[in-house]
């Protein structure tokens, strides 16, 4: 049975009428290992014990930008209801887990089939480090915890939607990152638009550990007192790193008091597993550096004109106008005796 508890917060996945056909239903399969199967190999996929898990197929992948769209069908064979929610997990060369993505909410009928559209959102540069991809169900809020907790079969394709062929790297959860993993160099902070109001940041990262790791950027500011809490921070781009791997970042720098870079002076960039989450400590000391003398606080902008015919100082516009003649004429025309 595939009992949720978690409450429902995020919206359902999108059933579609018609989903298109692609891979057959047990192209790429992993079967789903039973919990007195044996001790799986260390580091690899161990998934959980379900009686009847639900099968994917008719899977197809799209790219539209950023977003990759997923169409594919879900197979109850059991009697009870599945609920819960569809993942799709990017590996790389070596099988490792790049990003898991949570797709949409599931639910199929015990004994029925269902199809469904979903749209995730992926970044460019992990998308092309992406070999293979897998596709299971979880509880509700469990597409994190990774295949161990699935309740399907696991499905695995290339990322063109077709299966992944037999000698592909198994699948492995990845090693836990630390923020000592991480190099930063290269780093720019620049100001620009009309009124000086778009700052950007750029910044290389390296992952200097022997295992795929993966963070966020955090840009913090701080006024210049010696051990003083920073003074606004922001968070500064998402990367997944092969070993020896960089990636140059580039990033929109935003404060939620913009007057505020008048009273920076100095800004630390943290580069950690979990970015503006993670504080400072000995492991994490930050890149420091001086905000550059030519960045500021935005000018003040100028309101433009307001558009269309400006009201005059009677507070009319242009829809109360009338001739003064045309009155006067119309008086003059008028019966007598009114």
């Amino acid at each position: 049975m595939l009992l949720v508890t978690c409450a429902a917060v995020w919206a359902a996945g999108c059933k579609k009428e018609q989903p298109q056909a692609s891979a057959p239903v047990d192209a790429g399969v992993v079967a789903v290992a039973a919990v007195d199967a044996g001790v799986p190999d260390a580091g690899a996929v161990a998934v959980a014990k379900v009686v009847k898990p639900l099968r994917f197929s008719d899977v197809t992948l799209r790219t539209e930008g950023r977003n990759v769209r997923v169409t594919y069908t879900l197979t109850n064979p059991g009697t009870a209801q599945g609920r819960g929610d569809a993942c799709l997990s990017l590996h790389d060369d070596q099988g490792m887990v790049i990003e898991v993505k949570r797709m949409g909410g599931i639910t199929v009928k015990g004994g029925t089939t269902d199809s469904f559209e979903d749209t995730v959102s992926v970044g460019e540069t992990f998308w092309k480090q992406t070999r293979t991809v897998m596709l299971y169900t979880a509880g509700e809020f469990r597409c994190s915890n990774g295949a161990p907790t699935a309740t399907s079969e696991l499905l695995r394709l290339l990322p063109t939607g077709q299966p992944a062929p037999a000698d592909a790297p198994a699948p492995h959860a990845p090693q836990a990152s630390q923020a000592t993993d991480f190099e930063v160099s290269g780093v720019e902070l620049t100001q620009s638009g009309q009124f000086g109001d778009d700052y950007t940041l750029t910044y290389t990262v390296k992952n200097v550990s022997d295992h795929r790791a993966a963070g966020s950027g955090c840009l913090r500011a701080y006024v210049g007192q010696e051990d003083a809490p920073h003074l606004e921070e922001s968070p500064e781009g998402d990367f997944s790193l092969a070993p020896g791997a960089s990636e140059k970042i580039e990033d929109s720098v935003v404060f939620d008091n913009e007057r505020n870079w008048d009273r920076v002076m100095e800004l630390r960039l943290f580069t950690s597993p979990f970015g503006c989450a993670d504080g400072a400590d000995t492991d994490n000391l930050g890149f420091k550096f001086m905000k550059p003398e030519s960045i500021h606080a935005p000018e003040e902008g100028v309101e433009g004109e307001p558009s269309g015919d400006p009201e005059d100082e009677t507070g009319m516009d242009s829809s109360d106008a009338y001739d003064p003649e045309e009155e006067v004429h119309h008086e003059q025309q008028a019966p007598h005796g009114e």
